[in-house]
This record gives C-alpha cells, structure tokens and sequence, in this order.
C-alpha cells in the first residue's frame, strides 16, 4: 500500500473538519469534479502543472486502504489513517474551498512529533498539499509508521529491527523550514542537553521569562527538578514547580501524578512537566481536565520557547545551539 501525506491548508485551518468529519479533502480553485475531465492534459488546461498533478493523483492514484498521514500544523501532532472511500466531489463536505474528498478511517489523530524519527518528518514536511515518500521505499515507510501509531496507542507490537535505508525524498518538493528547524533544534537538544544540563536551559528558559527560577539538589528534589516564582526574590505567584525528563521515552501517568502531588506538597500554584521524549496519550487526556493546573511542554513546546527566548539564554547554551551558525540547521552534529 501507498503512503499519502495530505495537508490540511496552508496554516491548518481545515485539519479539525478532516478528524471530525473523517475525511481528507483539496481544492486548488477548482470548483468541478475532476471526473469529468478524461484526461490529465484537460485538467492541466485549467490548473497549473503542479496542481494538475497533485490533484490528479489525489483523484486517480489513492486506492482505499492507503495510508494518510496529516501533520496538524496547529497542534504540532500527527494524524494518521486509511483511505476509506473513492474520490468525490462534494462541495458541502469540508467547504467550497476543499470540494475534492476522500473518505479516511483515523487510526490516531494526536501522535507527537516527537515519536517519529527525522527522515520520516522530514518526508511530511514537503510544503505541497498532496505528496509521499519515493515509491521505492514508500513500504519502508508505511511499516515504521504503522508501528509508530501502534505503540502510542499502547498495542502490542512485532518488533523489526530499524530498517537500515533511509526514506526518500522527491528533491523538487518544497519544505516546511520552520518545522524542521524545530526539528534539527529538538534533536540537538537530545545531544548535548542530559540530565541536569536540560534543567539548566529550562531554567535559564524561565528565568528569561521573568521568572527566578532555582535548581533543587539532585537526590533531594522528591521529583522536582526546578523550583520558580515570579519577583526578585521568587515569592510572587505564580510559583511553580517543575519535572524534566531527558531521556527519549515518553512520561505516563505514574509521573503526571506525581507532579501534581508535589505542586501541593511544595505550596506552588502550578506545574510545569517537560519532556524530550514527548508524553503518553493517557497523560495528554488527563492534562486536558488539569488545564489551569499543569502545562506540558514537549519537545517541539521546548524548541519553540528556545527560540523566543534565545537572545536572552547564556552563551552556554548560544555554544551549544549555534542558531546563527547554519551547522544547525544543516543538521552537522
């Protein structure tokens, strides 16, 4: 089977319509059924050469039970399902703006970023709406990401030793350059930042957010690594307490709990759990219900607040993450 990446608009605005209404849908300014031109050469007559292509494949080249995979610009995750349907006109279904459509059965809708290793991001952040990884390793990509999606909904997996090829990219296909700067920045940060050096750039993070922000004594932190108020002195609220976890694996409920145990045992108002290995569905769920209470940041939250904050943060860390060095955003180690 096929792997399709389709993008729900160009800042997300039709992703929530694809997971409501199961379904995956483009546009390109053409306002008839495709079906009713018998050739691509007609199409192209109205369209540009890119969009007559794209929009032909959607049309012609998806078969049912394909694999899509939408990545969700607005909450930074990943969906993924199964073509469910033949390709339809149907102007009222997301909106005149997307009449082409394809039935989906979502398997996910909310998988992180951070789950997926680089190459596969990489091949979803072609900027054009309808793309897929190079036909001959199309399959390497649909296993990996099968049983990404499996893991994350906590089902048991037959695990195959990583594929040693990687996937390829169609080389003319626009990139989503802020993304995957994020992308290269997250995994600096899983290279140079373990342990204690991860909470020192959270630290630092906050500190350059107005907060005094101060690192608890490793083995007598009773899990939390930072402890922040805002004022000079620390004493004004909100005060927080806060975890970080550097290792790749994701954070569960055990440690969600825990977080919230101690912003009580502390007197803080509110926590703060970071994680570079991004958190559990179970955790994001009940995060949802504690919104006032805890806030989550994942590796992309992490990348992001870096590179608002970057002017601000040390020369420590400027060594680290050489923003203005283009070795990073190279991908050099």
């Amino acid at each position: 089977m096929a792997v399709w990446v389709i993008r729900g608009g160009r800042g997300g605005e039709h992703e929530a319509a694809f997971i409501n209404g199961n379904v995956v849908a483009i546009g390109f300014g053409l306002a008839r059924n495709v079906e009713d031109f018998a050739t691509r050469e007609e199409l192209g007559a109205q369209l540009s050469p890119s969009t007559t292509g794209q929009l032909w494949r959607f049309c012609h080249e998806i078969q049912r039970n394909d694999m899509v995979v939408l990545p969700r610009k607005i909450t930074r995750e990943v969906a993924v399902g199964r073509i469910a349907g033949d390709y339809a006109f149907r102007p009222n279904s997301v909106g005149t703006a997307v009449p082409h459509t394809r039935a989906v059965l979502w398997l996910v809708t909310d998988i992180p970023r951070s789950d997926f290793d680089r190459d596969l991001l990489n091949s979803f952040g072609a900027l054009g709406t309808v793309s897929q990884p190079r036909e001959r390793t199309a399959p390497l990509a649909e296993r990996r990401i099968e049983r990404i999606a499996k893991r994350y909904l906590g089902q048991s997996v037959d695990e195959e030793p990583d594929d040693d090829e990687a996937l390829e990219i169609d080389p003319n296909d626009e990139v989503d350059l802020d993304q995957q700067i994020k992308d290269r920045i997250v995994a600096r940060l899983r290279r140079k930042f373990a342990g204690e050096r991860l909470e020192h750039l959270v630290a630092c993070i906050l500190q350059a957010s107005g907060y005094m922000a101060l690192q608890t004594r490793r083995g007598r932190d009773g899990g939390v690594d930072i402890v922040a108020g805002r004022g000079d002195l620390g004493f004004a609220e909100p005060r927080l307490c806060v975890q970080v976890k550097a290792r790749s694996g994701q954070v569960d409920l055990s440690e969600y709990d825990r977080l919230m145990g101690n912003v009580r045992n502390f007197g803080a108002e509110h926590g703060l759990l970071v994680s570079l290995g991004g958190f559990t569905k179970a955790v994001r769920d009940r995060n949802a219900q504690s919104f006032f209470e805890v806030r989550l940041w994942g590796p992309d939250d992490l990348a992001e607040r870096l590179l608002d904050k970057y002017d601000s943060l040390p020369s420590d860390i400027h060594a680290d993450i050489p923003l203005r060095d283009r070795k990073v955003l190279e991908g050099t180690p």
